[in-house]
């Protein structure tokens, strides 16, 4: 790997016995201020219980020093190997011409302090910075080296780091727990930066631990796959497919015919000319006139190739459906693997192309679908396609271009890939191909202007997903739109979903009234309270039912957005019946909830989901919806228990004792006070601190 020479050279690997003096070593706190002496070492070297986080600094004697290296030593956050990690560390460094610095981050050998450690690897970064900058420390290069639970400690602190705050290099050693899960989900709990800027380095021992070995080797083709973009792209650049004979196949049909739809892909388009799977497009394509481009083993370049050599001459159809991009990040069938930038790339010229060629079609740009090799869970193949699809989502302009997100129908609710839908975890069966179809069904038959072709629909109102139903006190159309406009800006760490009671606590977008004027929230000290140091998107809305969250969900509200909690408080307005929509039973609600969770799960699956329960309402205990939103719930309650979701039920603090509301927490018996949102705040407030971290 590129980075390989560089670090060697850092850290002397392989030189013989050290000759010179060192500077003494001195004690700093993480605030900066210097310290007269250090944590205690037990008889082997290690720290192993201590009071306060701090970094041992010992400076290099070089006349021409080139930086500073922060060593994180392992000892599986019960210990410090201070001595073996560290300080002999530090000897290395010191001769190759860098200062040392060894951070004392907090352990315990009982409680879990993974949390106070990565606030105290966050915090010596900045301080060292700032070090560097005084020219207290040599004002060089920043590496930070960790070794085991140090690596891995240094590998998710980077998770919370831009580019500027991004050391300039990264040697993670024997890096630990890179194999360990988001809680309910199959996904690693530990990923590398949007943007990775520091270089990047992992090495291993002898004898390693293989799930660590594993799991570091995909953080680190994952790690290469969010690298920007460099140079020419060779997933924009045309290449000839292998498919000629089938390429002119398709100039002659085009030749002679006029199509109103056009299906352009690779293999998983391809698959629909199979004869099982011929009743899904004889149901949902061939009764819109549709033509099949898709290619077996086609990348972006081949399709780019295709459009340059007459694909479409000719054509002007209504809607052209875009499925690409799996086979540019296919290591095991491919000499090159596209980075998720290259392949958003490829992407977005083959859009260009389909628009310059055919100005009048409204062109449906899927998200990748999600792949992986080798077995259902999420590898850098399926973490690559996902980075590119948030980018490429971007191209959507709700006008000419679509996005549409398909992909919750292929998975369990932990986001594996689900086997009977994708055999091979590639390709849809013929069920998975008609769940693609139904998914896609109310955007497609939209932009044709015909009425859906989807037989089954499903009982449940409460998951059949429809845009506004109700008038109320502003304009739905309006907030979904500038939602879309200011989410990207927003760059929100939390978001909100769910109706009138999160809509009128306060935030952005701003409240709105249907005339246009501006509206006081109901709830803006408490929302200052929870919400001041973060960046927050609320996404509720006046009158929403489950199914217009997930109407919106569909249309991109939390489309390339990589939020790192998600609040879900939904589901009181199912409990009415108008003219619009019927009332729902408890176990449809639920099932409304699950399925929004879901795709909140597959838009943003390291994003961790906190589940309101649904606020109790009418004054009377006894009231008959009070004692279905008791009901609905009972189930929610199981449901984020079975799935390991973040249940916070506030609704006994918004009671008296017999069950009535008490006093001044919701003057309508719906919407609460600022003194109601305050008891939510609160509750919420510890479910935030411990995630972000400033």
């Amino acid at each position: 790997m590129k980075y390989a020479f560089l670090l060697y050279f850092f850290f002397g690997i392989g030189f013989g016995p050290l000759v010179y003096a060192q500077k003494p070593v001195t004690y700093l706190s993480l605030e900066g201020k210097p310290l007269t002496k250090g944590n205690a070492l037990n008889a082997t070297g290690n720290a192993v219980s201590f009071k306060a986080a701090l970094l041992r600094l010992i400076r290099t004697t070089s006349k021409q020093p080139k930086g500073t290296v922060l060593l994180l030593p392992g000892g599986a956050y019960k210990s410090l190997k201070t001595k073996s990690e560290g300080l002999a560390e530090a000897a290395l460094i010191n001769k190759q011409g860098f200062d040392a610095a060894i951070l004392d981050y907090h352990v315990d050998a009982v409680k879990d302090t993974r949390d106070l450690a990565l606030k105290d690897v966050i915090q010596a970064v900045k301080t060292l910075r700032a070090e560097q900058a005084k020219k207290s420390l040599s004002n060089g290069l920043l590496v930070v080296k960790g070794f085991e639970a140090g690596a891995h400690l240094a590998a998710r602190a980077l998770q919370y780091m831009n580019e500027n705050e991004q050391p300039d290099s990264v040697h993670l050693v024997d890096p630990a727990y890179l194999n360990e899960t988001i809680a309910g989900t199959v996904f690693p709990r530990v990923m590398p930066p949007l943007h990775p800027k520091a270089k990047l380095h992992i090495t291993f021992s002898a004898n390693p631990n293989e799930a660590w070995k594993i799991s570091a080797s995909e953080y680190q083709k994952t790690w290469k796959g969010y690298e920007p973009l460099k140079g020419t792209n060779p997933a924009a650049s045309a290449v000839e497919g292998y498919s000629t004979a089938r390429h002119n196949a398709k100039l002659e049909a085009t030749a002679k015919d006029q199509y109103d739809l056009i299906l352009l892909g690779n293999s998983i388009t391809n698959n629909f000319e199979k004869q099982e799977y011929q009743p899904i497009w004889n149901q949902f394509f061939a009764p819109r006139k549709a033509l099949n481009l898709g290619y077996s083993g086609y990348r972006t370049e081949n399709l780019i190739w295709n459009i340059e050599h007459g694909a479409l001459d000719g054509q002007s159809p209504k809607v052209l459906i875009l499925e690409i991009g799996t086979n540019n990040v296919d290591e095991k069938n491919y000499p090159t693997r596209h980075t998720a930038a290259q392949l958003a790339g490829g992407i977005e010229t083959i859009v260009k192309l389909v628009r310059q060629r055919l100005p009048l079609t409204k062109v449906v740009l899927l998200r990748c679908f999600p792949g992986a090799y080798g077995g259902p869970n999420p590898t850098s193949h399926r973490a690559i396609l996902e980075r590119a699809s948030d980018i490429v989502s971007k191209l959507a302009d709700g006008k000419n271009i679509f996005y549409c997100d398909v992909n919750h129908v292929f998975l369990n609710f932990d986001c594996a890939i689900n086997k009977v839908l994708m055999p091979d975890y590639l390709h849809p069966s013929p069920e998975g191909a008609r769940r693609w179809a139904q998914g896609m069904e109310p955007l497609l038959s939209s932009l044709m202007g015909d009425q859906s072709l989807d037989t089954q629909l499903p009982a449940n109102t409460a998951i059949v997903p429809v845009s506004k139903l109700e008038n109320d006190s502003y304009n739905w159309w309006d907030r979904h739109a500038e939602v879309l406009r200011i989410k990207d800006a927003v760059n929100p760490e939390i978001v909100l979903i769910g109706n009138s009671i999160t809509h009128f606590w306060g935030g952005v977008p701003k409240l709105v009234n249907a005339n246009g004027e501006a509206r006081v929230p109901n709830g803006p000290k408490s929302w200052e309270s929870v919400f001041s140091q973060y960046r927050v998107l609320n996404l509720g809305f006046g009158w929403d039912r489950t199914q217009n969250v997930l109407w919106r969900l569909d249309h991109g509200e939390l489309d390339g957005l990589t939020p790192r909690t998600v609040v879900v408080n939904i589901g009181t307005n199912n409990t009415s019946e108008t003219a619009n929509a019927r009332m729902n039973t408890a176990e449809e609600i639920a099932e409304g909830i699950r399925t929004i969770c879901l795709r909140i799960r597959s838009k943003v699956p390291t994003a961790r989901i906190v589940l309101m329960a649904v606020f109790p309402r009418e004054k009377d205990p006894q009231h008959p919806r009070r004692v279905l939103i008791n009901e609905i719930n009972k189930l929610l309650e199981a449901f984020a228990k079975e799935n390991k979701l973040k249940y916070l039920d506030i609704g006994p603090k918004l009671l008296a004792a017999d069950g009535t509301l008490l006093p001044g927490m919701m003057p309508d018996n719906t919407h609460p006070s600022d003194q109601g949102y305050q008891i939510w705040a609160d509750a919420l407030k510890p479910n935030l601190d411990s995630l972000i971290i400033r």
